[in-house]
């Protein structure tokens, strides 16, 4: 995989993640921009690695297998990432702040996912390197 092929992937990404995060203002589960782009540049990346290619092809690159994975990808992430309205807030009147019980559990669940698709999409991009 060259060099054009990364950017290709990269700027994949970066559109994708940018339709959702500011388009669609779906979060994700971690709520920052640059993670999600990292979950979908690593899962372009095992797509372009692992996917048949086909469709269209730009300097010697099927884009269009990509672009439906990691779309695929993306909207698996904002369908299972928690809504703000979903989430219930506790006031405590001793010290006068909000306690979120819910945000402790889902922090802890989605840093065991992110931890875990991270290690397992980069045993991918590895595999389909050395393949």
């Amino acid at each position: 995989m060259g060099f054009v092929e990364i950017v290709i992937v990269f700027f994949i990404a970066l559109a994708i993640a940018s339709l959702f995060f500011y388009g669609f203002r779906s979060r994700g589960p971690w709520g920052a921009f640059w993670v999600f782009l990292l979950i979908l540049f690593l899962s372009a990346w095992v797509g372009r690695l692992w996917l048949t290619p086909a469709g269209p092809v730009l300097w010697g690159f099927a884009w269009l297998p990509v672009m439906f994975f990691v779309l695929i990808i993306a909207l698996a992430i904002a369908v299972a990432s928690p809504r703000e309205e979903d989430r219930t807030v506790d006031y405590e009147p001793e010290t006068g702040t909000e306690i979120r019980e819910s945000d402790r559990g889902v922090a802890a669940v989605f840093g065991v996912f992110f931890w875990t698709l991270l290690i397992v999409l980069i045993v991918a991009v590895i595999a389909g390197l050395i393949r």
